[in-house]
């Protein structure tokens, strides 16, 4: 019988062991690398970032008169100054760094002795972290720190390459220039700066303008900045 049987099945070659199917090394190499990408970009978003307060930050306003429009955009002296200069500004523009660090100067003597008012018009759409920028700066602004935050703010875009206005980094400014952290965040989730964002916005498109800074002189827009060395000597009113 089991002759017969063995005849029927016939000879079965012996089975050989399983083994599993070999990984091809360049599909190894490239899930290693993917585990470093994303280690490496987990410490690039979660690192501690620096917030340095550069020296003499705000010193330049402290005699000055500070206030704000009825619009909400920050000013340099007395309302009653024969002579209004606005500036439509953003803090991730270079060329605002510059008009800031170069030109503002030349206004400190007119605004103190109440000929010029300065407005700081916030412009958010323009540069990468912008509209973080100038709600971190209008927040600045409730606890009347402004000016020191824009000079913070300014040096800052000049000293870091990556994430010059990420959230943590603002905040932690906010920290050193010793303000309110409950009011600081209690502003930032309130609806109020991205108001007097979106009125700046609408000012900018309303006056056709395309990119900063853009000065204007009594309602006059003005492209020669050596404009700005003679507005105390006369009445433009």
């Amino acid at each position: 019988m089991s002759q017969q049987v063995d005849r029927l099945l016939g000879d079965k070659p012996p089975r050989l062991p399983r083994t599993r199917p070999r990984v091809p090394a360049w599909l190894a190499a490239l899930a290693i690398l993917a585990v470093l990408g994303l280690a490496a970009a987990g410490y690039y978003f979660l690192r501690p970032l620096d917030a340095p307060i550069p020296s003499g930050a705000g010193a330049l306003y402290a005699d000055l008169e500070q206030g704000a429009t009825d619009e909400g955009y920050p000013t340099l002296g007395s309302a009653d100054a024969p002579v209004t200069v606005e500036v439509f500004s953003s803090f991730a523009c270079p060329h605002c760094r510059e008009f800031a660090d170069e030109w503002f100067p030349v206004l400190v003597d007119d605004i103190a002795t109440g000929q010029v008012r300065f407005v700081y018009v916030p412009v958010s759409h323009i540069g990468p972290g912008g509209a973080e920028a100038a709600a971190a700066a209008l927040c600045a602004n409730e606890q009347g720190k402004f000016w020191t935050m824009h000079d913070v703010l300014f040096a800052w875009q000049d000293k870091f390459l990556t994430q010059v206005f990420a959230e943590r980094r603002l905040k932690k400014g906010a920290e050193a220039l010793g303000l309110n952290m409950a009011a600081y965040d209690a502003c930032m989730s309130s609806e109020r700066p991205q108001a007097i964002i979106n009125r700046a916005s609408e000012l900018f498109d309303q006056r056709g303008l395309r990119g900063t800074p853009t000065i204007f002189v009594n309602g006059e827009q003005i492209q020669d900045y050596e404009q700005l060395e003679h507005l105390g000597e006369g009445d433009r009113s």
